[in-house]
């Protein structure tokens, strides 16, 4: 019986596809997701109550449902609210909601910073009580250039920021802004965003609680 030996180029064609195969094989265990990079985070509102419990995290609270009868008109002056959209009466009543959940839940709050847009800081003042408005925070849909960056680079430290130990950390804010830094759309208003902060290696997003959910979790506790 006659055995073909195979050719040395046979041999060599073999030997380029296991390296290949070997070469997807390492990149593939390789590589893992950046932190702060374009990604969407998967866990349930559940999961990340549960998280929030123990502290440690930042959630980033889109301003509750405002009135979309009414406009940004003018804003030289944040304080002047009667220029600005504002919460509805669902929004109010939302951002209630949230706050009675989180206080039944025992999820500690720390620090809570917010925009200094009127919709923002009612959504601060009613869900949180205590809060600091920074001006580092206002949308950036109204910014050139120049500020977006700046306002950029301003969010991504504090998704990077770990909160005192024990708490979390509330940025309250707009689409805009989280969209631009991490490519997640804060929708629908109201919606809470949850960060894993990484210091120097960035932030991971965990997932988002809808406002609608906050009553629901704390309800089946």
């Amino acid at each position: 019986m006659h055995v073909r030996s195979a050719s040395r180029f046979e041999i060599s064609g073999f030997c380029l596809k296991l390296k290949l195969v070997l070469y997807a094989l390492v990149i593939g265990l390789c590589v893992v997701p950046v932190a702060g990079a374009q990604q969407t985070g998967a866990l349930t509102p559940a999961q990340l109550v549960a998280m929030l419990q123990k502290g440690g995290l930042i959630l980033y609270v889109r301003h509750a449902a405002t009135d979309h009868s009414q406009s940004d008109k003018d804003l030289s002056d944040f304080s002047n609210c009667r220029l600005q959209r504002n919460l509805s009466d669902q929004g109010k009543r939302e951002i209630a909601e949230m706050r009675d959940a989180i206080r039944a839940l025992g999820i500690p709050i720390g620090s809570v910073y917010t925009s200094p847009y009127c919709r923002c800081v009612d959504t601060a003042k009613i869900g949180f009580g205590e809060y600091q408005i920074l001006d580092e925070m206002r949308a950036t849909f109204y910014t050139d250039k120049t500020d977006t960056a700046a306002l950029s680079a301003f969010l991504k430290k504090q998704l990077s920021s770990k909160p005192r130990p024990g708490t979390n950390t509330v940025l309250v804010g707009h689409t805009a802004n989280l969209r631009d830094v991490t490519s997640v759309w804060p929708k629908p208003e109201g919606v809470t965003h949850v960060f894993e902060p990484l210091g120097s290696n960035g932030y991971r997003h965990l997932g988002r609680i809808p406002p609608v959910e906050w009553k629901n979790i704390m309800d089946s506790k």
